[in-house]
C-alpha cells in the first residue's frame, strides 16, 4: 500500500509540475529587479530574466549554449554574489526552452535569427534599464552569437566577455578528438582509442563532431564534483523558473535544433568572419574545456587584430565551465577587473 501511494504521490507531483505558474525567487531592495516574463522580439516571444539588486548597476547580457539550450533554470544559484555588482539579463532564445512552441514552426532557424534576436533584445534591454551600453557575455555556442552581435553592434556593448569560447570549430573539435584518443589511451581503454581513431577523418573534414559522451566521459566537459546536467535536471523538477514542460521543450528543441545549429558553425567559423576586435574583449577558459577547445579559442585570439584591449585568462581547475566550476574566482575576476577597469 505504501508503494502505490508514493507511486501515485509522484504521478500527481509530475502533473502538477507539468504547467506549474514558474517565476524567479524575489531580490529585496527599494531598486532591485527581479524578473521572469515573455518580451515580443523580432515576431516571436522570448523568455528573459532580469535579476539584479540595483538596476543602475552595469547591466550583464548573457548569451547561453547549447544550441538550443537554457542557463534559466540552472544558473541563478551560481549568480547570489555577481547579482550585487551587476543586472544580468538572461534568455531563451528562439525555438530554445522557454521560447520554445509547439505551434512554431523553426525548420530554418539559422545563427543569423539568433543573432538578428540577440540584437533587437540588447536594443530593448538598454531601453528598459536607461543604459547607453551593456556588457555581452557569451558561454559555448552563445560566444558564437555573440561575437557576430558585438561585430554588428559594437556601439551597443561596453565589452565582450566569452566563456568557452568557439573559433575555428573544426580544429577545435579534431584537438578535442585528440584530446580524448590521449585521455583513452592513459587508461588503457582500447575499444575507445579504436573508435576515436575511425572516426578521425570525419572530424578532421568538419563532417563530424567529436561524440560528446567520450568528451564528457574524459572530463572535458565538466571536472571532477561539478554536476550540470543533474543540477538542471533538480531545478527542473523543483525549481521556480522552469517547469516540467519547459523542461520538455528545452529537451525536445535541443534534439531537433541543436545539431544543425551546430554544424552551420562548422560550415561558417568566426575565423572567417571575424579578424578583429572592436571593443574590449575577454576570453574566460578551462584548462580541459574539449567543447570548444582552449587551444583552438587561444589560437584565434592570437590572431585577432583590433585596437582594443584583449586578454585570455584559463582557469586552471575547470573545463568548459569555469563560471561554475570555478565560480568563486569567476565572479572575483568579474567585479574586479571589469567594474575596477570601467571606473579607471
Amino acid at each position: 500500500m505504501r508503494k502505490e501511494l508514493l507511486v501515485a504521490s509522484a504521478i500527481a507531483y509530475l502533473l502538477y509540475r507539468l504547467n506549474a505558474k514558474t517565476s524567479t525567487k524575489k531580490i529585496e531592495g527599494e531598486n532591485a529587479v527581479s524578473e521572469l516574463r515573455m518580451i515580443p522580439i523580432n515576431g516571436t516571444e522570448l523568455a528573459v530574466m532580469i535579476r539584479g539588486a540595483d538596476r543602475n548597476n552595469p547591466v550583464l547580457l548573457c548569451v547561453t549554449g547549447g544550441p538550443a539550450g537554457s542557463e534559466i533554470p540552472l544558473i541563478r544559484k551560481y549568480e547570489t554574489e555577481l547579482e550585487k555588482h551587476f543586472t544580468i539579463v538572461h534568455y531563451d532564445q528562439r525555438g530554445a526552452g522557454k521560447s520554445f512552441s509547439f505551434k512554431e514552426d523553426y525548420k530554418d532557424i539559422n545563427y543569423h535569427q539568433h543573432v538578428d534576436d540577440l540584437i533587437a533584445l540588447t536594443e530593448y534591454v538598454r531601453e528598459y534599464l536607461n543604459k547607453d551600453k551593456v556588457y555581452i557575455m557569451g558561454h559555448s555556442y552563445g560566444t558564437y552569437l555573440g561575437s557576430l552581435a558585438a561585430d554588428e553592434k559594437p556601439e551597443y556593448y561596453e565589452a565582450y566577455i566569452g566563456i568557452g569560447q568557439m573559433a575555428d570549430t573544426a580544429k577545435a573539435e579534431y584537438y578535442s578528438l585528440e584530446s580524448c584518443i590521449e585521455a583513452a589511451k592513459e587508461k588503457n581503454n582500447i575499444r575507445d582509442v579504436k573508435y576515436l581513431e575511425s572516426i578521425r577523418e570525419k572530424v578532421r573534414n568538419g563532417e563530424m563532431y567529436t561524440p560528446r559522451a567520450f568528451v564528457h566521459k574524459y572530463k572535458f566537459a565538466e571536472r571532477e564534483d561539478h554536476h550540470e546536467m543533474s543540477d538542471l535536471m533538480k531545478n527542473i523538477l523543483f525549481g521556480p523558473e522552469y517547469n516540467l514542460m519547459d523542461g520538455i521543450k528545452m529537451f525536445y528543441a535541443a534534439g531537433k535544433y541543436a545539431m544543425p545549429l551546430a554544424m552551420q558553425a562548422v560550415k561558417e567559423p568566426l575565423t572567417d568572419v571575424i579578424k578583429e576586435n572592436k571593443i574590449p574583449s575577454y576570453y574566460l577558459l578551462g584548462k580541459y574545456d574539449g567543447m570548444t577547445h582552449t587551444a583552438a579559442a587561444k589560437e584565434y585570439f592570437d590572431s585577432l587584430g583590433g585596437d582594443v584591449e584583449k586578454e585570455f585568462i584559463v582557469f586552471e581547475n575547470s573545463a568548459h565551465s569555469p563560471q561554475i566550476e570555478e565560480n568563486e574566482k569567476f565572479v572575483d575576476w568579474m567585479c574586479n577587473h571589469l567594474l575596477k577597469e570601467k571606473e579607471l
